[in-house]
């Protein structure tokens, strides 16, 4: 019998053992392929029309799948080998060589890796017209009809990439047999990984360091500091989770033995010793799953926050669906001719705004700026204009303002890098006079379309003030805006219309100090947003799998393997009258501690992270981080109850 018969037989005797580490590994290899497959496909890039964007994000995502591919089958490589040293060291007593046990570990590890790139391209092939379905609806483009086919560039470097990583661990599993004693291979099963002391201080020092690392993930720390604060947020973060894994949670298990009415109960302090164990043995892989967690989550809660708000923020850009910058009535007539053809797209609402620059003298609000008032241009509209505008958004908004009074609207104010402008003064200059109002509230919804501004903030005055500010400019501009039905579907409309725009000269755009080119549209806004979120989403969710899936099978192996190792000890408290029913509930409990507690620090790590996201973008992220949150928990806890059913398994096993 050939090495590689040896070998083939192995991998089938112990299949059940690697299933999660080959399904591991194909999830993998599909979502590299189907990454490198979208990258290549022409009609995909000719639908999104941007080529060199899509092959970008997806290289740069290939790229990341490949790396993080590389760690977890090193490391599978790794945790597999050493638990077969005991049959590696039965085959050199046997007589056979190191040599030949070398080569039958590399046709094994070789063998695996070869099925696994067969299975993963399949798969990833038969399922491409999905993954493509997927993100043509996340992207809200038009449907793109595709045979089934293999790329040829994409099976080529997807063969390529993971032949030589899956060589390089062949060699790697070739190598462990010259490496060790064969008294250390007998061992093998009694090594693990170094079991750090308990530490009070190193325990009050994990928590200060988490504490800290959170401090610094602050708006006015991170902007105050930057770029030390990131370095600074990410270094206490891992540093302090790996310290609070080795010694704060060894030192509260230990400390919960002094709950003697607890400890002393049923089969608490076998179960508590055996957690003692499991996590001094687990610390370091259970830090590095929380980073990961953290890292995955908040990657994933991110891009699904863009997705999710990106009607609500283009809204606050645009809120009326057209607008246009002139005065050309027979341009405007046409414009709602062409509107009127479009059943679909009826208009519902319209308005036209006249804008005044008035020269003024207006409050530094940045907290930086050393300077409390400078020269300035502001646009000013009336306040009877502005309620107008507010009714067609069905904003109930009907403000009155006195004589010394007035509004400012500025949607990109941020509470934590400006001054409140509340009780500000703003003061017009005229030809013979000046006029000093105070500012007696903030407004931060839009109430025209920013691309139609000279600035986005604007100032709301009396009627009787806007005449004095657009009798004392020259720099006047009327903006005719228009809400239509169904503004999310109005492609063909928005064809016409971008036609028909304005075609706004460098002087006329000087002359009314406006030098936006005088259209704008909220369904070009929102189509680009969807494409580029949607693709986003997409990306992160997929690697988000990719890191899930793998993170767990990695604690998957590590409790399996320390259920072999339990087993003698479980059969005799089976022996001593401890029921199945007791060792069942015994397993659940540390095993929810170990899946629970990565987890809950990673979920924290994130909350943290997508605060500070939330306060640069001056957004609420609420709703989208929870849904990512709660579905990333519910896959990582199906580890965990597939974790304690194969252990229960092993050890209840005759």
């Amino acid at each position: 019998m050939s090495l590689f018969s040896i070998a083939f037989k192995n991998i089938k005797r112990n299949f059940y053992n690697y299933f999660l580490y080959f399904m591991a590994m194909v999830f993998s290899i599909m979502i590299y392929f189907t990454f490198t497959s979208i990258q290549y496909n022409e009609e995909i890039a000719k639908a999104i029309g941007g080529s060199k964007m899509i092959y970008g994000a997806f290289q740069a995502s290939s790229i990341v799948i490949a790396v993080f591919s590389a760690i977890f089958i090193w490391y599978c490589n790794s945790f597999f080998t050493r638990k077969r040293k005991n049959e590696i060291a039965l085959y050199s007593m046997m007589g056979v060589k190191k040599k030949q046990i070398g080569r039958m570990l590399f046709y094994e590890t070789l063998c695996m890796g070869v099925l696994a790139l067969a299975v993963g391209i399949i798969i990833g092939g038969l399922l491409s017209r999905l993954f493509i379905n997927i993100l043509v609806k996340l992207m809200a483009l038009e449907s793109i009809k595709l045979s089934f086919s293999l790329v040829p560039k994409a099976v080529t470097q997807t063969s390529i990439v993971f032949l030589v990583l899956f060589f390089i661990a062949s060699i790697h599993a070739y190598t462990i047999i010259f490496r060790f004693k064969l008294v250390d291979l007998f061992r093998a099963d009694q090594s693990g990984e170094n079991t750090p002391k308990a530490s009070f201080i190193l325990s009050i020092i994990s928590v200060i360091m988490i504490a800290a690392g959170y401090r610094f993930a602050n708006i006015d720390y991170m902007f105050k500091l930057f770029p030390i604060s990131i370095f600074l947020v990410l270094g206490l973060t891992i540093l302090g989770s790996y310290l609070f894994f080795n010694s704060c949670v060894v030192f509260m298990v230990k400390m919960s033995k002094k709950n003697k009415g607890r400890f002393y109960k049923g089969i608490n302090m076998i179960g508590t010793s055996q957690l003692l164990y499991r996590i001094k043995g687990n610390a370091r892989s259970l830090a590095t799953i929380a980073v990961l967690s953290a890292t995955t989550l908040t990657a994933v809660g991110t891009t699904f926050s863009f997705y999710y708000n990106n009607e609500k923020v283009t809204k606050d850009m645009k809120p009326f669906s057209y607008g246009f910058v002139t005065k050309d009535s027979t341009l405007i007539k046409s414009i709602e001719d062409t509107m009127a053809k479009y059943k679909n797209n009826s208009i519902i609402g319209s308005e036209n705004v006249d804008v005044t620059l008035s020269k003024a003298k207006v409050p530094v609000l940045q907290k930086k700026s050393s300077k409390e008032y400078e020269d300035s241009t502001v646009n000013v509209i009336s306040l009877s204009k502005y309620n107008a505008l507010n009714k067609h958004l069905g904003q109930v908004k009907n403000l009155e303002l006195k004589n010394d009074e007035a509004i400012l609207i500025d949607r990109q104010y941020m509470e934590n890098f400006m001054k409140n402008p509340i009780g500000a003064k703003y003061t017009l200059y005229g030809k013979d006079k000046n006029i000093e109002l105070k500012i007696s509230s903030l407004e931060k919804e839009s109430i025209i379309n920013d691309d139609l501004l000279m600035f986005t903030s604007v100032l709301v005055v009396q009627d009787e003030i806007y005449n004095f500010a657009k009798n004392n400019n020259s720099t006047n501009y009327n903006i005719s805006l228009y809400e239509v039905q169904n503004e999310k579907n109005a492609k063909e409309l928005s064809e016409e219309l971008r036609k028909l725009a304005p075609k706004r000269t460098k002087e006329e755009k000087e002359k009314t100090g406006n030098y936006s080119n005088g259209y704008s549209e909220f369904y070009e806004s929102y189509r680009a947003g969807l494409e580029g979120t949607g693709l986003m989403i997409f990306i992160g969710a997929f690697l988000g799998l990719v890191f899930l899936i793998c993170t767990g099978s990695i604690i998957f192996f590590k409790q399996l393997s320390e259920a072999t190792t339990d087993k003698g000890n479980y059969a005799i408290l089976g022996k001593i009258g401890v029921t199945k029913g007791e060792v069942k509930s015994s397993i659940a409990k540390q095993l929810l501690i170990v899946f629970l507690l990565p987890l809950l620090v990673g979920l924290t790590h994130s909350a943290f992270a997508l605060k500070l996201l939330a306060q640069i973008l001056n957004t609420n992220l609420v709703a989208p981080v929870l849904i990512s949150y709660a579905v990333y928990s519910v896959i990582y806890l199906l580890y965990y109850i597939l974790t304690v059913k194969s252990y229960y398994g092993i050890i209840m096993e005759k």
